[in-house]
């Protein structure tokens, strides 16, 4: 049926046609070595720092599972020389979305809160109650004489109370005979 020649041809065909296979399967076989698996992203927090900092900020922070609020205040700069680092406890954890405030050391070691040998007010050392007993100062301009002081530390001067936002000349003249340092 096949004469030979037909036959010796096609085992020719047949054995080149595999080799080409093998090669070109061979050639096609990937060695290089898998890349590793993407790293999940890095989980961040936000915390807001406040009072005697070098920057009052909101701070992100890579969540290590093991942040401190020392972390979030030195991210900010550090604590201020007024700062009164033992009413807040550095060592504590912290999480997303977390209010830390660093007070004055000031506020804490100033008395009497209001001189006793008169009726005259302590600016440095006054709470709220205390400064809205002055003619023209409500509940939030006392509250922003507070702010005010912890940024920024003890007023030098009477007059430096007209920096605070809402105290202008006229507002201050009101009020100055009743005020002391």
């Amino acid at each position: 049926m096949f004469n030979k020649k037909f036959l010796i041809g096609f085992g020719i065909f047949a054995l080149i046609s595999l080799a080409a296979l093998f090669i070109i399967g061979y050639l096609d076989s990937d060695d290089t070595p898998a890349l590793p698996p993407p790293k999940p992203p890095v989980k961040k927090i936000s915390v807001y720092v406040s009072g005697q900092v070098k920057n009052i900020s909101v701070v992100e922070l890579e969540d290590t599972g093991n942040l401190r609020a020392v972390d979030a205040v030195n991210k900010v700069g550090g604590l201020t020389d007024l700062a009164d680092d033992s009413a807040v406890n550095l060592a504590a954890p912290i999480t997303d979305g977390q209010h830390i405030h660093i007070p004055t050391k000031e506020i804490f070691l100033q008395s009497p809160r209001v001189d006793d040998s008169s009726d005259l007010i302590n600016i440095n050392t006054a709470d709220a109650e205390e400064l809205s007993a002055l003619k023209g100062i409500g509940p939030a301009l006392a509250q922003r004489i507070i702010d005010y002081r912890e940024r920024n530390g003890a007023f030098k001067t009477i007059d430096e109370l007209k920096n605070v936002r809402g105290i202008g000349d006229k507002k201050f003249n009101a009020f100055k005979d009743k005020i002391t340092l």
